[in-house]
């Protein structure tokens, strides 16, 4: 008996893999079986007729070869005609869990024509194609007939019941060297119902991870822009490019085309999208006049140059303040641009950089915006000498300029002695002396009024100073074990020891306006922002930290810590914390018991009153099936010199849940407490199944500006599983990205 054709047989039934459905996307396509992996047969009866040269295996017929399995009632091969035959409940099973039935297939021996009847496959995603027949030819086109295709489960109840969507085609032609599916005379059927009729349609199989294709809309409805549309379109260009086109439609203005190029390189990537759009009316608010220009640019990229040098870039522009919030590309308040080439080298770090700033408030005048161009860096810290001390080097050079307004320059350079010790007995010391000179030249600067950008009479110069600085810090950790559970308790004191003046009435300050006096910049040596100011005097700071740590990972710490300024203090603002010769009292409690539960408690308290002046909570508590995000904010007016606002309190929260396998919704808002007003708030849900992925939100903004007044925003979006894009993620997530 010649057992030869077994193989040809397995093959063949390989064939039936080939059909118009959509396999696990994370798996490439698999290779046939080798020829050196042994075939097993199984049947009740096998039978060789030398007279017609046929081989015939009958009766619970099984044949594998590795991953592969194939049933049938009857197989036979001939061959004379190299024709392999498979009747009766053919069944295949392939590597990749995808399972294809069939009442009768016939191949050739070439194994590029066949035949088959009677087709319907299950994938393993569950998904499910039928047809009544199907044609191979050329080894590579296939073509059924009559055929259907859903992802959707069948009903438990009533199988015969039609699925949730279907998709019936006259004809289905799909190409394996091209990896497309293509469909004539397409049905979209909704409960069985035909809602959607497409002459012909294509998507790519299931081993196709990119393809140019339409992707989900969505559709909305808000105050401004009233009925809106966004309709997706995604270009897979090349492996290393791709552009998604993306335009937004709405009833209350003018088209906006929308348009995002990513792009990988040999060295990097970077991400472009942009907008335009064309004003449709004359609005006293914005000074914009119809037929106006409008749009935005949105750009980002990183490239690596070799193993030390890098070079990346931001570009984040707008025409008008409100075009991006008009039409929800960015809520930010201020637009930043940034470019920059990095280098890292041992111990040794320079950096050159430039920024662009563009303010979307009312009350900013981007004239006034500062450009920083050159800004560079340079900081070398040396290798280890004696008793383990070593030395750093510090430089910096910028130029900083405006349309209107003052301009500077500033070269500082500065180094430095630091000596980190842990004693025999386990504290630990760090002792540092640094030297500081900066030189500064600047043009309209009106001394009187260092804040003032635009003077109406301001003086041009050269300035300059020397600020040595020299600290001494102690740290003894204390550990104490226990039953399952360990702390530490840890006092910290610092010295800091610099003249008691040097920040001269003739040095501008651009880049040190903001103060955040707090838990984390307590034992700065300067705690100042920026170069421009620096602190001086002498002054001792205190702090006890205090840590529990847990054998099963839960952990909690607290801290608590204050300065007291020897000498007066002329610096810092009143309201900063700094003002007086005993700071404000500073701290933070961290608590994360278990793997679900996270919160950070941040405060500031006046030394004398105890009065709260700075409070700040954030909490993250619960598993995905009921999940509690929380923030609280308090800001004394006092506390801050530079508001007009008096003080500030607000809580923002959000509830979400994924309540099963299927639904997922969110509440989520932000309440301002001082006005007694709510400042936003939401609700949404998310569904997705085998079949569909839906978000819908609906919100309340009552943010005003130029361009918008408060409104109601509604968001909907609506994916079919296979067919563009499908599985947006978490809609909480989506809704806390827009605020």
């Amino acid at each position: 008996m010649t057992w030869g054709w077994m193989r040809w047989l397995v093959l063949a039934c390989g064939l039936l893999l080939a059909m118009p459905a959509h396999a696990d996307k994370s798996k490439s396509k698999e290779p046939a079986p080798s020829k050196d992996v042994p075939v097993l047969l199984i049947a009740d009866e096998v039978t060789y007729d030398r007279e017609l040269a046929v081989v015939t295996a009958r009766g619970h017929v099984e044949i594998s070869q590795g991953d592969r399995v194939v049933h049938a009632d009857t197989v036979s091969y001939n061959e004379k005609s190299q024709i392999v035959t498979a009747t009766g409940n053919v069944a295949l099973t392939d590597e990749n869990g995808n399972t294809t039935f069939a009442d009768y297939v016939q191949l050739s021996g070439d194994l590029k024509e066949a035949t088959v009847k009677g087709i319907r496959m299950l994938l393993n995603d569950n998904s499910r194609l039928a047809a009544n027949s199907g044609q191979r030819t050329a080894g590579n086109i296939n073509t059924f007939d009559h055929a259907v295709y859903s992802p959707c489960n069948l009903c438990t109840k009533d199988p015969t019941r039609p699925p949730l969507w279907q998709i019936k085609a006259v004809k289905v032609t799909y190409n394996q060297a091209e990896h497309t599916i293509e469909y004539h005379d397409a049905w979209l059927e909704m409960f069985g119902v035909p809602v959607l009729y497409t002459p012909y349609f294509s998507h790519p199989d299931g081993t196709v991870k990119r393809a140019s294709g339409f992707l989900s809309p969505t559709f909305g409805i808000s105050g401004k822009l009233g009925f809106h549309a966004q309709p997706s379109y995604y270009w897979d260009i090349a492996p290393d490019k791709e552009l998604t086109l993306a335009p937004i439609f709405s009833t209350n203005e003018y088209p906006v085309l929308y348009g995002e190029y990513r792009q990988r390189v040999t060295n990097g990537l970077f991400d472009i999208a942009a907008s335009g759009n064309i004003a449709n009316s004359t609005d006293s608010n914005t000074g914009l006049d119809e037929g106006d220009f409008r749009g935005h640019i949105d750009a980002t990229g990183r490239f690596d140059v070799d193993d030390n040098w890098r070079w990346g870039f931001d570009i984040n522009r707008s025409t008008d303040k409100t075009y991006e919030r008009l039409f929800n590309f960015s809520n930010d308040r201020t637009l930043v641009s940034h470019a920059y080439a990095e280098m890292f080298d041992g111990r040794n770090y320079a950096s050159l950089q430039g920024y662009g700033f563009q303010g979307t408030r009312s009350i900013d005048i981007n004239s006034q915006a500062p450009i920083v161009a050159p800004l560079l860096d340079y900081s070398y810290v040396g290798d280890p000498v004696a008793l383990g001390s070593y030395f750093t080097f510090d430089a910096d050079a910028m130029a900083l300029s405006r349309i209107e307004g003052r301009a500077s320059r500033r070269l500082s350079m500065g180094g430095g002695w630091r000596l980190p010790y842990t004693s025999p007995l386990g504290d630990v010391y760090t002792v540092s002396a640094t030297m500081r000179a900066d030189v500064y030249s600047f043009d309209d600067f009106d001394s009187s009024d260092p804040n003032n950008v635009d003077p109406a009479n301001g003086d041009h110069g050269v300035s300059g100073r020397l600020f040595p600085q020299i600290s001494a810090e102690w740290r003894y950790p204390f550990a104490r074990e226990h039953d399952g559970w360990q702390e530490v308790l840890e006092p910290i004191a610092q010295l800091v020891a610099a003249p008691n003046k040097t920040n001269f009435g003739h040095i501008p300050n651009e880049d040190s306006l903001d103060v955040e006096f707090d838990d984390t910049s307590l034992f700065d040596p300067n705690r100042f922002a920026g170069l421009d100011q620096v602190d001086t005097g002498q002054r001792a700071t205190y702090g006890l930290r205090w840590t529990f740590l847990v054998d099963s990972g839960g952990y909690a710490s607290a801290f608590l810590g204050q300065s007291y300024q020897f000498n007066d203090n002329v610096n810092f603002a009143t309201g900063s914390g700094l003002e007086n010769h005993l700071s404000d009292i500073v701290g933070s409690v961290q608590v994360s018991p278990i793997d679900d539960f996270d919160m950070l408690y941040r405060f500031r308290y006046d030394a004398s009153s105890l009065a709260p002046r700075h409070q700040e909570v954030l909490m993250s508590a619960g598993p995905p099936k009921i999940h509690l995000d929380l923030s609280y904010a308090f800001l004394d007016g006092e506390a801050d010199p530079n508001t007009t606002f008096g003080d500030r309190q607000e809580v923002a929260g959000m509830v979400s849940s994924k309540l099963d396998d299927y639904w997922s919704v969110f509440v989520a808002g932000r309440y301002d407490i001082e006005s007694n007003q709510i400042l936003n708030y939401g609700v949404g849900f998310g569904y997705e199944d085998e079949c569909f992925d839906i978000r819908a939100s609906i919100e309340r903004d009552e943010f005003q500006d130029q361009e918008q007044d408060p409104q109601w925003k509604a968001l909907f979006t609506i994916g079919f599983k296979n067919l563009g894009s499908f599985g947006h993620g978490n809609p909480a997530d989506e809704y806390t990205q827009l605020q």
